[in-house]
């Protein structure tokens, strides 16, 4: 077949270079790109996490402090870059890296300031490379180092950008996948061609036309007309496009939609550096946030005097949460007790999702605890903003609170969930205005600390195809500064986090993530919504088959496609 046509609600920005915050999670799901490691279907089932894709086999040093790395040495560049090497490989990590390309600002960049700190990956010859890392972490090959992480790591030809430059890279997409790009417009169209030169790969189909439309009825419309194969739709759209004889196909993840509340940065020093991180100063603190506890400065005037601390007290402590911090606490519960998360599931996903509590917690898990659930109950919400000494004013308002809901959020559907979520806030006195607009926008206030706005967002460790045992909150701490952030951080996640990622026994991990769980429950820091599942869908009079790779980044393995027989 020559063309499949495919559309989502938004594209970003061509991933060329490995220092930008582009696509590159797209890139790699897509098939232009690869990764060290990747995940695969295993035949029962169940995914195995370490798959090898770029690397043919590895060594891990004793002490889980390094690791030497074999890689292909059949994997070719696109448009006559030749051959990869190790040396590309580590050149490639080193760019994504912060901490040695001091200005990257990659996708999850900070995650490998976390994990190799200042150490580069060093080619030791054509085929081999040596990681050492800052700190031990058991997911170093099923997440870090793996396409399927939230990190956007591509490898790219370092003799491309020497003799070209990173801006001609920024264009000029080149990497190894069984598919390269012809095209890459932000926001408008990306077009791929088999390259028939694959080390693995070689798809039945010849061309990729992805397109960027906004609307989810535009693309119901374009897939019902012929214009499109193949579509991201908002859930709710769903059951119709199957009862109209479309099919559809997903990657075995939901992504779990939360409020999470930026600026409790209650952190003072870098968890892995020591580095005083002079958090008191930081300007979020510069005026009281009724959802911003602030640590530092507890008894700061304006609590209830029911909730001033006593001498000695530790307000960060859950048994002695006093002062603003029990202000701030009692306001982000009423938030997380305001939402009706079945009536969203109902009215906006056709019942299609589920509800989620605390995000990366999925209820349908072997290990999901009732105790974490927050109830549905709009007038309890109303006694704890009262407790919290905001009380309705005589235009019923308590307060005002933003809401921020990135442009074509799950297809679009995440702007229908924050008008939702809105609403309910309206209800109990707290005036939320929804902010609409791109990411691309609002995440500088991300790295920088600045943030304080809350978000609707799954983040990136909340997807139901994460294993529970797997270390969890590296982006909701002092881990991930220098880059992407949840924008709370606190000292138990670290210490959750790190322990975690050092722990050999599965048990043992599965028991401190769920004091992370236990703890992330009574702080709210991040009340859930509800779970969107990830689906495709097709018309089967163009596709006879799509069998997707496990991936939390929505559609993916166009190589997979069986082109149906007209």
């Amino acid at each position: 077949m020559g063309n499949i046509f495919f559309a989502q609600s938004s594209l970003g920005c061509n991933p060329g270079a490995g220092s930008v915050f582009c696509a590159q999670y797209d890139a790699v799901a897509w098939g232009v790109g690869e990764d060290m490691f990747t995940w695969r279907w295993r035949d029962d089932g169940t995914v195995e996490y370490a798959a090898g894709q770029l690397a043919t086999g590895w060594e891990l040093a004793s002490d889980g402090l390094s690791v030497s790395v074999d890689v292909r040495t059949d994997a070719e560049f696109h448009k006559g870059w030749g051959t990869m090497t190790a040396q590309d490989v580590a050149w490639s990590y080193n760019q994504v890296n912060p901490l040695i390309t001091k200005h990257s600002i990659a996708p999850s960049a900070s995650y490998f300031s976390t994990l190799f700190g200042e150490n580069p990956a060093v080619a030791v010859d054509d085929d081999t490379i040596e990681y050492r890392f800052a700190a031990v972490d058991s997911h170093w090959h099923t997440y870090m180092m793996n396409g399927n992480g939230f990190v956007g790591m591509v490898v790219h030809p370092q003799r491309a950008q020497e003799e070209n430059g990173e801006d001609w890279m920024r264009e000029n997409f080149i990497g190894t996948g069984p598919f390269q790009v012809e095209e890459w417009i932000r926001d408008d169209r990306a077009i791929f061609t088999k390259t028939g030169q694959h080390w693995e790969f070689d798809p039945a189909v010849e061309r990729i036309v992805i397109q960027a439309m906004p609307e989810d009825a535009t693309r119901v419309a374009a897939l019902r007309t012929g214009e499109l194969d193949a579509t991201e739709l908002a859930i709710k759209s769903v059951p119709e496009a199957l009862e109209a004889g479309f099919a559809s196909t997903g990657s075995g993840n939901a992504s779990q939609q939360g409020v999470i509340f930026s600026g409790n940065l209650w952190e003072t020093h870098n968890a892995l550096t020591g580095e005083d991180l002079n958090t008191p100063a930081n300007g979020v603190y510069a005026r009281d946030i009724q959802w911003i506890g602030n640590p530092y400065s507890p008894n700061d005037g304006n609590n209830p005097d029911a909730l001033d601390c006593p001498d000695g007290a530790d307000s960060m402590q859950m048994d002695q949460s006093c002062g603003d911090m029990e202000q701030a606490r009692l306001v982000r519960w009423a938030v997380a007790m305001a939402i009706d998360k079945e009536t969203i599931n109902e009215q906006l996903l056709n019942g299609l999702g589920w509800p989620v509590h605390v995000g990366y917690a999925d209820e349908k898990s072997e290990f999901w605890d009732t105790k974490w659930e927050y109830p549905y109950d709009p007038a309890m919400a109303e006694e704890y903003l009262d407790r919290a000494g905001f009380p309705r004013g005589g235009n019923g308002v308590r307060f005002e609170m933003p809401l921020f809901i990135s442009s074509g959020h799950t297809g679009g559907l995440g702007e229908e969930i924050g008008d939702a979520i809105g609403g309910m806030m309206n209800d109990i006195g707290i005036e939320t205005s929804v902010l609409k607009y791109p990411y691309a926008v609002y995440r500088p206030g991300l790295v920088n600390r600045s943030a304080t706005i809350p978000r609707l967002t799954a983040g990136d460790d909340g997807q139901t195809i994460y294993p529970f045992d797997w270390p969890k909150g590296i982006e909701e701490s002092s881990l991930s500064r220098g880059g992407y952030c949840m924008c709370y951080e606190t000292e138990w996640i670290s210490e959750i986090y790190l322990g975690v990622a050092e722990e050999n026994d599965p048990q043992e991990r599965i028991n401190l993530n769920r004091q992370y769980f236990d703890n992330m429950h009574f702080w709210a820091l991040k009340p859930g919504v509800v779970a969107v599942p990830n689906l495709t869908i097709y018309n089967p009079n163009s596709i006879e088959e799509w069998v997707m790779e496990p991936t939390p980044f929505g559609t993916s393995a166009f190589w997979n496609i069986v082109p149906a027989q007209r």
